[in-house]
């Protein structure tokens, strides 16, 4: 796969098999220098959902529906990895700094596909989470097997980094297929509406806002680190995303 490909497939479904050819040809013949463009151009694009065309009815919703998913996946990853933290806790016996939790679910629920659970609709659905769902369920089987095993306490040097690794091939291999599996649901069941999506992703950067917050604070009361000021400047760089689409969600309805 050359760079013009790949650079080409960073932008939106739609954008990219309406001018995809075009993107791509004029990426090869730029070259390296239309790189930085380039990647600007798709990120843009991204965060202004409004000016997708849309090549089948529904495609941008289907679409947004998707990446807010992976949103809230890449946002659990990120949370895991800067565990254990006193800050970002989802613990009942810490109700203020579990407050974050509540619009981000809130959100979550309202973009979340609902398709008719009966007759043939539900034997779809079982059979392609089964599908979708199988490989990852068996990781994380071997996962939690070699955790009950005591295995892990013993492992040193290369095996100790190779218990890690697949740890977190395992985290992400589960959320690529969760992804997956409301992509194959979007394709045939009733979408959220534009207006419930855009309210979806004010909850979900409500809630990714006030992580961050508790987390700057924490980093103000405390020495920094280098972690944790990763962690708050992501979070409020992925707020800031779903605001910005959110809002140009809400443009588009006007």
């Amino acid at each position: 796969m050359n760079a013009a490909t790949l650079l080409t497939r960073l932008y939106p479904p739609a954008v990219r098999e309406r001018w995809g050819d075009d993107i791509s040809h004029e990426v090869s013949a730029s070259g390296i220098r239309s790189w930085p463009d380039t990647l600007v151009g798709a990120a843009r694009l991204w965060l202004h959902p409004g000016d997708w065309p849309e090549t089948v009815t529904g495609q941008t919703r289907r679409v947004l529906t998707v990446a807010l998913f992976a949103l809230t996946a890449t946002t659990g990853l990120l949370l895991r990895s800067a565990e254990p933290s006193t800050t970002l806790t989802a613990d009942i016996r810490h109700p203020a700094t579990s407050l974050w939790l509540a619009p981000l679910l809130l959100g979550i629920a309202l973009a979340t596909p609902h398709p008719p659970l009966r007759g043939e609709a539900l034997r779809r659905l079982t059979a392609a989470a089964i599908r979708t769902l199988a490989a990852p369920t068996a990781a994380v089987v071997a996962l939690c097997l070699i955790a009950w095993s005591g295995m892990a306490d013993h492992l040193t040097g290369f095996a100790d980094a190779a218990a890690v690794l697949y740890y977190w091939l395992t985290l992400g291999f589960v959320a690529l297929r969760l992804c997956t599996l409301v992509a194959r649901i979007a394709r045939t069941t009733p979408l959220p509406s534009t207006r419930r999506l855009s309210a979806a992703l004010l909850y979900i950067g409500t809630g990714l806002a006030l992580a961050a917050s508790q987390n700057l604070l924490a980093v103000l009361r405390t020495v920094p680190h280098p972690g944790s000021l990763t962690e708050t400047l992501t979070l409020g760089l992925l707020a800031a995303a779903t605001f910005s689409v959110s809002h140009d969600l809400r443009r588009k309805r006007a």
